[in-house]
């Protein structure tokens, strides 16, 4: 059911010395889970993940994370990847800037970035994943864009369609929407 609510996708990099994948490397991986929580009196946001995971001991590690938005499917690929492979560490030293921050090249496809503190005793495990909490301290765009934030629908990578006008009818939406989707 859940598999037709588009998520985005967002690149989750942090700066660690736990992963025996690639050392002296950030780690980082792709969640479709990131949310705001509240950004009144300060901005907090979460995701989850899966554990065991290199990349939440990294968090746990560095006491941060930084959290990008992209629009490139082939950033999105890469990591998705098995962290073992050698494709995710040739992924990682293309598509990642580290300069202590660990944050995405520029022209790979990050639109925004969000650089938080991980607030370790508000994150909560829940069967075999972690809530992960982080509190925004600094935030940015990747460059002028207008790509839209790449989603992930029904087992695809996806762009979001065309706006919905709210002042029209249901029917009159949903045939504007039949009408648009190519032959």
């Amino acid at each position: 059911m859940m598999r037709r609510v588009p998520h985005p996708l967002i690149v989750i990099l942090a700066q660690g010395t736990q992963n025996p994948h690639h050392s002296g490397l950030p780690s980082g991986l792709l969640v479709s889970s990131f949310n705001t929580i509240t950004l009144t009196p300060a901005p907090y946001v979460s995701f989850n993940l899966k554990v065991p995971s290199s990349t939440y001991q990294s968090i746990q590690t560095s006491g941060g994370f930084v959290a990008s938005a992209i629009s490139n499917p082939h950033t999105a690929r890469d990591f998705f990847l098995r962290k073992e492979s050698v494709e995710y560490r040739t992924a990682l030293r293309e598509n990642v800037v580290d300069d202590g921050r660990s944050i995405l090249r520029d022209g790979k496809g990050g639109i925004w970035w969000m650089e938080c503190s991980f607030m370790d005793k508000e994150s909560v495990e829940v069967g075999d994943h972690v809530v992960v909490i982080g509190k925004v301290m600094r935030a940015g765009l990747y460059r002028e864009s207008r790509d839209q934030v790449l989603i992930y629908s029904e087992g695809k990578y996806r762009v979001a369609g065309e706006g919905v006008d709210v002042t029209t009818s249901p029917q009159q939406n949903a045939r504007k929407v039949r009408n648009s989707k190519p032959g």
